[in-house]
């Protein structure tokens, strides 16, 4: 059964010039986001080894990359690099991740995920995956099937947001 959000009003539904979407859409979004947050964050309480949020975003951003630099590491996480280098230090400490020498480029240091680091993320995927196809298994297949479709076309317009507003910045991977 649907809920319904009531309609905002006044300067609430500024934001309908942007294409004409209406706030309660928004609304209704920024809600699902935030419970799948939630959802998540629950996911990643009790991992072995214990690390930080922070730390367990750098381990997600190294896992997607591969291998990146300090640098493009530091950009992904919207962190200074000095703070990074830190963050790595710990990590590398932790034996989750490894520093080593670009090929291309000797003095560029480049990041990857350990045994242990590969270990941890899919462990963090696996459980992020559990989480979701139990809230999945309470809708009916139609409902999946609309949701598949509107996520898509989400995710489409999201990365076309993202590429047209923040372009390229450069290497990333080494």
């Amino acid at each position: 059964m649907s809920q319904r959000l009531p309609r905002p009003s006044g300067e609430e539904q500024a934001g309908e010039g942007h294409g004409a979407v209406p706030d309660d859409v928004a609304v209704a979004v920024e809600r699902v986001l935030s419970s799948t947050a939630l959802l998540w964050n629950r996911a990643d309480q009790g991992l072995e080894p214990a690390i930080s949020p922070i730390q367990l975003r750098a381990v997600e951003v190294i896992a997607r990359f591969g291998r990146l630099n300090l640098g493009g590491l530091a950009e992904e996480l919207g962190a200074i690099p000095s703070s990074t280098s830190r963050l790595c230090d710990r990590l590398e400490a932790a034996g989750l991740i490894a520093r080593e020498t670009a090929r291309a480029d000797r003095r560029e240091i480049v990041l990857r995920l350990t045994d242990q680091g590969e270990r941890l993320h899919a462990q963090l995927v696996r459980r992020r995956r559990a989480a979701v196809r139990d809230v999945l298994a309470q809708m009916s297949p139609a409902s999946r099937a609309r949701l598949l479709d509107a996520l898509t076309e989400f995710g489409q317009a999201s990365e076309r947001g993202e590429r047209g507003g923040r372009g390229i910045a450069g290497s990333r991977t080494a």
